[in-house]
């Protein structure tokens, strides 16, 4: 709840990001992404390092980088300072794997299931407070005051952790950690961001080029890394596994298109090429959704024991292509977004939950974290990636006009619905990958 808070609390603030910082909006696109690059990268790491060393001695640790963060966010003077900070925030979602294994650990199979549902349904909670409060706070005050009702949290949390989470011991194996596979892996995602954010008059230039050669070469250092570790950052037996993969795609995929609707949704709302409503309609619209996703986790969990992971992501993705049709059909409405941010929201929480309750179907259980960090960072991948395609589509029509008293630039009406239209075609790969490639029998079982 806590980290989901703080992701989308600057949600409402991406448009005064941009314009107290002056800078391009694909800059401003890195705001989201970033934690999620950290994260990405983090989250195996960390839940291998959990695995060998104890869950609740690095969850502390993920807390306190994740605190520091937050406190820098309140502090940063400039746009390279915020991102720095909101990377520190990364540290938070690597803290989830370790989370999964906890539940995993300590509660019987069926129950586990739920668990890892619920903690899902946390995605939504958070989305849900992080969403209202930081709505409220933007309009009244300012994006930096949101760090105020974090920090204090993070405070709080740390002690809970410290006073009632205790270490099982039974799980720890020891060994080394892949540093060298954490560091070329990191320097890789952030290559390709940057290579990804370059305006379009510049992808085609020597800057462009050097950038994409040091892409694939820390790229081939990172498989040369995890091919020769003891203990390797990503267990590359995993994606040998036909329906670990397939998952895993679905999972990126999913958090993909979800990010996408979700760094768009301030600027349809707020500008007026959208519908130019305040900070709180924001909220407004954005929190029914999140109130569908907190109820999809648990249900997903209940569900899968029963039938498997494909009805589920068959269904979930047929709710996604409806809400995409829904919005790119239908002229900007209010009542209009919320119910398809809510049919979305839904269908995002029952492919995620079921996606990785497949891969730990899949692991045995004392490597719960390090498989599930694998899973998470496919999804955060997907996460990271969102915004950027978002923010190079907004950038791809923009027009100059007065808004607050202010000359600003503004994306055309057109692009909203290109953004709509990518996600339509995501949701329908998706729904082909669950109905045509998933296994139609429950999942077996196997674990390596």
């Amino acid at each position: 709840m806590l980290v989901m808070a703080g992701e989308s609390m600057l949600t409402a603030a991406l448009v005064e990001i941009e314009h107290e910082f002056s800078v391009p909006g694909i800059y401003e696109s890195w705001v989201l992404p970033v934690v999620l690059l950290v994260g990405a990268v983090a989250a195996p790491f960390v839940g291998s390092a959990g695995d060998r060393y104890g869950h609740r001695k690095l969850l502390l640790l993920c807390l306190s980088i994740y605190l520091l963060g937050l406190v820098m966010g309140i502090l940063a003077p400039d746009i390279w300072t915020l991102l720095i900070s909101r990377g520190l925030q990364g540290a938070g979602i690597a803290a989830f794997p370790l989370a999964y294994a906890i539940i995993r650990n300590r509660m019987p199979e069926p129950a586990a299931d739920v668990g890892i549902g619920v903690i899902s349904a946390m995605y939504g909670a958070g989305t849900f407070i992080g969403v209202i409060t930081g709505s409220f706070i933007t309009e009244s005050f300012s994006w930096r005051m949101t760090y105020l009702v974090l920090i204090p949290v993070a405070i709080l949390l740390i002690i809970l952790v410290s006073v009632f989470i205790r270490e099982n011991e039974s799980h720890k194996r020891g060994g080394s950690l892949d540093w060298a596979g954490f560091s070329s892996f990191l320097l890789f995602l952030f290559l390709a961001l940057v290579l990804f954010s370059l305006p379009a008059e510049e992808k085609i230039s020597l800057f462009a080029a050097g950038i994409g050669l040091s892409c694939i070469l820390t790229f081939a250092v990172f498989l040369y890394a995890e091919k020769t570790a003891v203990h390797p950052l990503a267990d590359l037996r995993l994606l040998q596994k036909r329906p670990v993969t397939i998952l895993m795609i679905m999972g990126f995929l999913t958090i993909l298109a979800f990010m996408m609707l979700l760094q768009m949704m301030p600027y349809v709302i707020r500008l007026p090429t959208g519908l130019s409503f305040s900070a709180e309609i924001v909220g407004l619209i954005i929190v029914p959704g999140t109130l569908c996703d907190m109820m999809a986790g648990p249900l997903t969990g209940r569900m899968i024991p029963r039938i498997g992971c494909r009805i589920p992501c068959v269904i979930g993705s047929l709710m996604l292509t409806g809400a995409g049709v829904m919005l790119f059909v239908s002229p900007l409405s209010v009542e209009g977004l919320t119910v398809a941010w809510m049919l979305f929201s839904f269908g995002m929480s029952v492919i995620a939950t079921a996606t990785l309750i497949g891969v730990m179907d899949h692991i045995r259980e004392d490597r719960t974290a390090e498989a599930t960090g694998i899973i998470q960072s496919m999804q955060t991948l997907g996460g990271m990636t969102g915004p950027v395609v978002t923010g190079l589509l907004l950038e791809t029509s923009q027009v100059s006009m007065e808004h607050l008293g202010e000359t600003w630039t503004v994306p055309t009406i057109d692009t909203y619905y290109l953004v709509f239209l990518s996600v339509i075609v995501i949701s329908l790969f998706l729904l082909l990958i669950s109905w045509f490639f998933m296994d139609k029998k429950k999942n077996s079982g196997e674990y390596v």
